[in-house]
């Protein structure tokens, strides 16, 4: 992409700083507008937003601003100096129109990530982040200076959200020489820079070391002073996640008065606010709260002329914990006060955690203030919204559900109504043609496929009411042994159809289970159903009831194929079938497991599955035991009778 004049003056403006400031007292007579818009830019790279003020005022009365090229720039500045003041309707309403009236998609994107830079600066991560995608999509090369930005501002928000392996994939590419040409070495150190604090980020700092001592150069000129800064504050964070605590002291000290002596204040706070923390952590030899504070409250002086900035919060939340530390509550509490104002207005992810735990703990030890029940009034709202959000989402999930569920009642009504018309239509056509055996044959096919597509509504209508609440279960005592005999009773015939032995074996037929008998008669009733429709002519099918501690199992174990890992992590979860196919002419809807799994969830147990490809399936369903009712017959029949009992 070929970049107008004066995107080039911006990002250099950007990326090199030092060198543009280093010369503007040297200009003679009135400066140009290119110069003015230059000196703002790079004046707001490093922070100095009085200064970068002054030259905006200059720039709205100097008579190049009516050129139509640089008309949106002024917007763009307007608008990010608005947001720095805490001003964000002015500059949402002023990015807009600047955007709107870009000339190109190179400054197009320019202005999306000079904003999305800003959006950072106050902690509004996600909308930084859809800047920087947004940027990213007006470009139409992945290699320049504007998009090597670009991805380093994406990398830096992701790192930020605990998103760290797109992160790195972000930073996977290096500077290509050839395409950035005198941006090259600026470049190289800014990805090192930031692929390093993603590497200390990601428990690596000793690997983040290395990086930055093979690019750091010895000799530092104007137009990589900042950039070095960079790199440098990144080994400074490394240091101190290595617990390298000599190094990073003497380091730490020397690099934030280095940077304050330069004129870079938000880079010295940067680098106060990391040499505080040797002073504030538990681990540090050098641990002491006063010292923490001392250097805390120096990078506060430092951001006092960028107050709507996340540093500027965060440094308010560490004064606040190190205050809470010593047992000075009420500097905590004003702290505090300061980092919930700026948060009521742009609220840091990365430190919405840390806000809600020490909110707690303050309100605790500050109940005779009044703004500890704000505080908890707040904290109870907080609470109720998640709430609320949680039950939204239970809600799309339960409808997404249903969906799926609608989904796969259609496809498989599909056949069996084909079948029924084909056969209704055999008998319209030619029934006083047929033999008593063929209109026996045909009205019987009819019964059997409506019985099967009304056990199939009738799945419907209890998952429908399984979602939706509308189903009370009867949770009592439940005989474990008679309603299993009950259930593979039933099932006598269809087993000796395929020639398939059941087995009984019941270590614990006379227990009873917390349970709604009708459900659990179901729930084993699809378990059976399921060996038998999966199970090879002539096997075995083993129903065993054992106790496992407080809880009583019901076990269905075939000798069917057996189910790879792959399919045991779809059951009870998809509304699809996890076996290919059945052994026999059975069919199937793909949908009883998760009912089961419902029902036994609602009765407070477990369904499961053990399997192997090969070598069977063994289903089984645990629910709590419970004592049996009084009156109840509790020796109907005898264990050894059960045991030797199969069908």
């Amino acid at each position: 992409m070929r970049r107008n004049h004066h995107v080039e003056l911006i990002l250099s403006a950007i990326t090199a700083p030092c060198a543009h400031l280093a010369t503007e007292s040297h200009s003679a007579g009135d400066p140009s507008f290119e110069e003015l818009l230059i000196h703002t830019e790079a004046s707001l790279a490093v922070w100095r937003f009085p200064q970068a003020r002054q030259y905006a005022q200059r720039l709205a009365d100097h008579p190049g601003r009516i050129n139509e090229h640089y008309q949106c720039t002024v917007l763009s500045l307007s608008a990010r100096l608005a947001l720095a003041a805490g001003d964000p309707r002015a500059a949402l309403r002023g990015i807009a129109t600047a955007i709107e009236q870009a000339s190109s998609p190179a400054l197009r994107a320019l202005i999306r990530y000079q904003w999305a830079a800003m959006l950072e600066m106050i902690g509004n991560y996600p909308d930084a982040l859809r800047a920087y995608t947004d940027a990213l999509s007006n470009l139409d090369s992945s290699t320049d200076i504007l998009a090597l930005l670009v991805r380093l501002g994406a990398a830096r928000i992701e790192g930020v959200l605990g998103d760290y392996d797109n992160a790195l994939r972000t930073l996977d590419s290096k500077p290509d020489p050839s395409a950035l040409a005198n941006e090259h070495d600026v470049a190289s150190l800014l990805h090192a820079a930031h692929h390093a604090e993603l590497l200390t980020m990601t428990g690596r700092a000793e690997e983040a070391i290395a990086l930055l001592s093979s690019v750091r150069p010895t000799a530092v000129t104007p137009r990589t002073k900042y950039a070095v800064a960079i790199v440098d504050l990144a080994m400074l964070s490394a240091y101190r996640a290595c617990q390298q605590w000599d190094r990073a002291g003497s380091f730490g000290e020397a690099l934030a008065q280095h940077l304050e002596d330069e004129g870079l204040p938000y880079l010295a706070a940067r680098a106060w606010y990391e040499y505080a923390q040797l002073f504030s952590d538990f681990q540090s030899p050098c641990y002491s709260p006063p010292l923490a504070l001392e250097h805390l409250r120096r990078a506060l002086v430092l951001l006092e002329q960028a107050p709507f900035c996340d540093l500027h919060a965060t440094t308010h939340l560490r004064l606040a914990q190190t205050y809470h530390a010593i047992k000075h509550d009420r500097k905590a509490f004003i702290h505090l006060e300061k980092f919930t104002d700026f948060h009521t207005t742009a609220l840091s992810i990365r430190t919405a955690h840390a806000i809600k735990e020490t909110e707690i703990e303050l309100a605790t030890r500050q109940r005779d203030l009044e703004i500890a029940d704000l505080r908890r009034q707040n904290h109870e709202l907080h609470m109720q919204l998640n709430d609320a959000l949680r039950t939204v989402e239970e809600y799309k999930q339960r409808m997404d559900e249903q969906i799926a569920y609608l989904g796969v009642v259609a496809h498989d009504l599909k056949n069996p109504l084909a079948a029924i018309m084909m056969s209704a239509s055999i008998l319209e056509r030619y029934g006083q043609k047929l033999t008593h055996a063929d209109l026996e044959k045909h009205t019987s096919a009819i019964t059997r496929t409506a019985e099967w597509m009304k056990e199939l509504v009738t799945q419907l209508l209890d998952f429908t009411a399984l979602s939706t609440g509308r189903m009370t279960l009867a949770i009592e005592p439940v005989h474990a042994g008679l309603l299993f005999d009950a259930v593979i009773e039933v099932y006598r015939v269809r087993a000796l159809a395929k020639s398939l032995t059941i087995h009984k074996q019941y270590d614990a037929a006379d227990c009873f289970v917390l349970a709604d008998s009708r459900r659990l008669q179901e729930c084993l009733d699809n378990l059976l159903s399921n060996a038998i429709k999966y199970s090879p002519l002539g096997r075995q099918i083993y129903c065993s009831i054992v106790v496992n501690g407080e809880q009583l199992r019901f076990l269905v174990r075939d000798e069917g194929p057996g189910l790879s890992q792959q399919e045991q992590q779809r059951l009870f979860r998809e509304f699809t079938r996890a076996r290919s196919a059945a052994t026999g002419s059975e069919g199937g809807t793909g949908l009883g497991l998760r009912i089961v799994r419902r029902f036994v969830e609602a009765m407070h147990g477990t369904v499961g599955c053990i399997s192997a490809p090969g070598k069977g399936s063994t289903f089984y369903i645990e629910l709590p035991i419970a004592a049996p009712p009084n009156g109840s017959q509790q020796h109907v029949l005898s264990s050894p009778q059960r045991q030797a009992q199969s069908s």
